[in-house]
């Protein structure tokens, strides 16, 4: 399933909690102490738990409240953002004890684990189906199944902190330690390699930075060189911003398309999708935190102001400081904003907080460390009609509309799958497709959106080996049965595909 370009969809509604009442912007709400360190950026699920790691060796659930639902004890550090699996049922992470963890998201029980050659920094990003991607510092690229078993690996031969970005078709691109962003197809094949700061001496060409995939659909990374790189999906640079300091958090998307980054020289840069200068702020020393976005184009980053204190702060669209939240420790967690107004972050005293921001995450493809709340650094390049919306509502799953790729009852066909085909999210289906022959004819019968109804338009595809697919041509469509089943949503049609395909083919229905 290909998705259509996203337009934007409804913003989640605001919830004001009870105990956020009287707080102003920047007021902190709550905060949990852990046995040490907070490095790692935070996690939340659409029931407001937020999930984050610690280097006391724990993983921690607490509940949007601040209290303690579970924690999972590791054999080291936590320094891996976890991430959420599609149906939010199982969390991931890696950890200083070379392992990659898979754990339930309700109870903390382990599910299983998968044992690197060296510890796991980067956080696992997921592709459509749930399959795992992350880089250790034993110079692997690994690839797993949701069940844990390793589907591939490519020895890069440097350290890979730097977590992963995965693109619409499945690729996935990743930054090492000599300095290359590398790209893989979803099958482990080295699709290129993209050299940064051969300018510079060798020690400051690694890349820490999390690649971030863009509206327009190129790649940025920063690079210990000190420069922001855009390139295309097959690799071309197209421009390259240079800061005077290095450049190792993420970039974040704003809803007009526009980049937000911080770097070593203690200033938040903003350029327009072109690499156009807009503005910079200093708000002190940025080493891992990625800025996280809101609605009006706000931005919110940790730094290390001096004498031993660090602190949140606020931007204006602009640039300009709206409030700061002061801590002592270094902050390198990304703070991540929630449907509900509030703003999570972890920092070196120990503590995980809570501060009320009063605003919303930004509606763009990559609003924070991780692409958004789950951490699952996946470009979704989908529409969310309102019509879709008012299907999830009908089905009393609203709570799933940033999640179009959740498969709730196992059957193989995610939401949007179900919405377009007519199928029923809670009852498991053989197909949503069927083929048959008619004397010489091939037909493919299926239930779809109305066009009237939906934006999406579908294309048939055929291959004979499952890896180049080509469009089939002079497709015969029939109308057998408008307002099927008596649902205005949906019209059952037959496709008369053409004759004159010799062996073995497979078709393929994309909706664009």
């Amino acid at each position: 399933m290909v998705w259509a370009k996203k337009l934007g969809w409804l913003a989640a509604a605001f919830v004001l909690l009870a105990n956020s009442i009287f707080a102003a912007s920047g007021d902190e709400l709550w905060s949990f102490e852990t046995g040490d360190q907070i490095f790692g950026s935070p996690t939340l699920d659409r029931n407001g738990n937020v999930y984050f790691g610690s280097r006391d060796n724990f993983v921690y659930a607490l509940t949007g409240e601040g209290e303690l639902r579970w924690s999972f004890e590791a054999g080291d550090w936590v320094d891996s953002s976890p991430t959420l699996s599609f149906d939010e049922k199982t969390l991931y992470f890696g950890s200083w004890d070379n392992k990659m963890y898979a754990v339930s998201a309700e109870s903390g029980a382990l599910q299983w684990s998968f044992e690197a050659k060296n510890l796991i920094v980067a956080s696992p990003s997921l592709d459509v189906q749930g399959n795992l991607f992350f880089g250790a510092s034993d110079g692997f690229f690994y690839s797993l199944t949701a069940q844990g078993e390793l589907r591939w690996f490519y020895f890069v031969g440097e350290e890979m902190d730097s977590s992963p970005a995965i693109d619409g078709s499945g690729n996935v691109y990743v930054g090492a330690f000599d300095g290359q962003l590398y790209s893989f197809s979803n099958t482990g094949e080295l699709r290129w390699s993209y050299a940064t700061g051969l300018d510079v001496e060798e020690g400051d060409r690694r890349i820490k930075s999390p690649p971030t995939i863009g509206e327009n659909e190129a790649v940025y990374v920063g690079g210990g060189d000190g420069r922001l790189y855009a390139l295309t999906l097959d690799g071309q640079l197209l421009w390259q911003f240079q800061a005077p300091e290095k450049v190792d958090t993420g970039i974040a998307v704003r809803e007009d398309g526009s980049l937000v980054f911080g770097s070593r020289d203690g200033f938040v840069y903003a350029l327009d999708e072109n690499g156009v200068y807009l503005w910079e702020s200093y708000v002190g020393d940025i080493f891992y935190s990625t800025p996280a976005v809101d609605r009006e184009g706000g931005i919110y980053v940790g730094s290390y102001v001096g004498n031993g204190v660090s602190g949140i702060s606020a931007l204006s669209e602009s640039g300009e400081l709206v409030w700061e939240s002061l801590v002592l420790g270094y902050i390198d967690s990304s703070p991540l904003l929630s449907g509900e107004g509030r703003l999570y972050y972890g920092s070196y005293d120990g503590a995980f907080r809570a501060i009320e921001a009063d605003v919303q995450p930004a509606i763009s493809v990559w609003n924070r460390f991780g692409a958004g709340r789950a951490n699952q650094s996946l470009f979704i390049d989908f529409l969310l009609s309102q019509d879709f919306e008012a299907w999830l509502a009908e089905e009393g799953l609203e709570s799933y509309k940033a999640n179009p790729y959740s498969d709730l009852d196992g059957d193989g066909f995610t939401l949007f799958e179900e919405y377009y085909f007519g199928g029923k999210p809670s009852l498991p289906e053989a197909s949503l497709l069927a083929f048959q022959w008619t004397g010489a004819d091939l037909q493919l019968q299926f239930v779809r959106l109305d066009q009237a109804v939906s934006p999406y338009v579908f294309h048939l595809e055929i291959s004979s080996d499952l890896k180049v697919w080509m469009p089939v041509e002079a497709v015969t469509e029939v109308m057998l049965e408008e307002s099927f089943a008596g649902e205005s949503r949906y019209d059952k049609v037959q496709l008369v595909l053409p004759q004159g395909a010799s062996g073995s083919v497979f078709y393929r229905l994309r909706v664009f």
